[in-house]
């Protein structure tokens, strides 16, 4: 706990002034005591330190009494309600010590109260520093436990990052997240769970050989574009160009549909029913799919097919109404990878989108196992998951891919990775980031809204060279 306390303090010291007021709210726990050791160590060293203490100290842990018993021998004054909020000497910092882990109630009475008044404080020009996580934020999951939550400016995660400040609705509340080690030897680490970013996919990203050719990289097929939905399919089959795939055919189940892209001629166009299944590499099936009878009769051929294969949007739609086709899927002798909204993943565990988003981890291996399928759960945090119980969480991505169309570029360029051999953990996990990365370089040059087609201009940049 004293390490806690001190990694703050040296935390708040970089930016914060010693002369400038950080407030620290202690709560009845080991967080508690955590934020009491941080104002213990800032007063310690000169800083301008208060702490209110919302608890019985009477009924402090061990520990967190022992950080009482300190900050009183400082000569230090507790104080037991929360300042006026609208007095004029704000704090320049506030440090969420209310909770943090292993809170399992909805966040009330002075607890609920002291939220708002961290609100208050911010929208005035205080910060907020929640200590391992924001209290009223589950770390397990990411999920608001009830009405209310601290929504911090930083989170100082100790010893170890906790899943649920990299994904659902907590992202909404972290901050900017930061990570001490305490100075701590062994370590926990999840041997199944893990965190994954453009550096580590950057890693993983083919390498083309001086002596490869288009066929070296691999055949994708894309099946969907229905009639009014041809777009779906173009913007899937154009990123996998984008992502490496040595060809591309789009087979569209629309009654009229284009004999060339004149955006990007590169690409190969048919009817579904005239595509060469044979030369095919891997499948991205199910971008404006549709939901008709040739609908059904293609996704069920592809789920036969022994190929790598994507399934994206109408296809999941469809697996999830029908117990045949999601025996068919489940019994896939290639690896399949799903690529479901929140949405869509209810549909295919029989749930709705609220329970998912409530246990993104969970869910997103509940999928995995029941369909013997890879998983990627698209949405804040997007999760990886296998069959086997791996799961990983994707660092990269921002607001900006929330708008038509930046799945089926996902579709596109996870079967471009297929296509190039990579697999399906592996093709999954690069896919997802690269995803992400081109929405945060986007967002580094300053654009604040995009459209999907702005995405794939990004993947002109790869994560890494793409020659030896």
């Amino acid at each position: 706990m004293r390490r806690a306390g001190r990694a703050a303090a040296a935390w708040l010291a970089e930016r914060v002034a010693a002369d400038e007021t950080v407030i620290a709210l202690a709560g009845p726990g080991n967080n508690g005591g955590d934020a009491l050791a941080m104002a213990c160590e800032r007063a310690g060293q000169g800083g301008e330190a208060q702490v209110v203490l919302l608890a019985d100290p009477h009924r402090l842990s061990a520990d967190a009494r022992t950080q009482l018993v300190r900050w009183r021998e400082l000569g230090q004054e507790v104080i037991d309600r929360l300042p006026d909020a609208d007095a004029p000497d704000r704090p320049r910092w506030i440090v969420d010590g209310l909770f943090g882990l292993g809170l399992t109630r909805p966040l009330s009475g002075a607890h609920a109260e002291a939220v708002h008044w961290i609100d208050r404080q911010r929208a005035g020009g205080a910060y907020c520093l929640a200590l391992d996580v924001p209290s009223g934020v589950d770390a397990d999951t990411g999920a608001r436990i009830g009405q209310h939550a601290v929504t911090a400016d930083a989170t100082l995660s100790v010893i170890a990052a906790k899943p649920g400040l990299l994904t659902g609705p907590a992202l909404d509340h972290v901050g900017e997240v930061w990570l001490h080690d305490l100075d701590l030897d062994d370590l926990p680490v999840d041997p199944v769970l893990s965190a994954f970013d453009a550096e580590a996919a950057g890693a993983l990203v083919p390498i083309r050989a001086r002596t490869s050719h288009k066929g070296t990289h691999g055949e994708l097929q894309v099946i969907g574009g229905a009639d009014g939905m041809l777009g779906a399919a173009l913007l899937a089959a154009r990123a996998a160009l984008r992502a490496g795939a040595g060809r591309v055919r789009v087979g569209f189940l629309a009654s009229s549909a284009p004999s060339v892209d004149l955006l990007m001629p590169e690409l190969m166009l048919s009817s579904a029913s005239a595509l060469p299944d044979h030369r095919a590499t891997s499948l991205c099936v199910g971008c404006g799919l549709g939901v008709s009878g040739q609908a059904v009769q293609r996704l069920r051929s592809a789920l036969g097919c022994d190929r790598p294969a994507v399934f994206d949007a109408d296809a999941l739609n469809l697996i999830a109404e029908s117990a045949e086709l999601a025996t068919l899927l489940s019994r896939r002798r290639a690896a399949s990878v799903l690529t479901p909204h929140p949405l869509e993943a209810a549909r295919l565990l029989g749930s709705d989108a609220a329970s998912i988003n409530t246990d993104r981890i969970r869910a997103a291996r509940d999928l995995a196992r029941g369909y013997e399928a890879f998983v990627v759960l698209k949405g804040a945090g997007t999760i990886v998951a296998a069959p086997d119980g791996r799961a990983s969480i994707n660092l990269t991505g921002n607001p900006l891919l929330a708008t038509a169309g930046t799945g089926d570029v996902l579709a596109g360029l996870i079967g471009a990775l297929l296509a190039q051999g990579l697999e399906a953990w592996d093709a999954a996990r690069v896919g997802a980031a690269w995803h992400g990365a081109c929405a945060d370089a986007l967002a580094a040059h300053g654009q604040a809204r995009m459209t999907a087609s702005d995405l794939l201009l990004a993947l002109r940049h790869p994560l890494r060279a793409s020659s030896a």
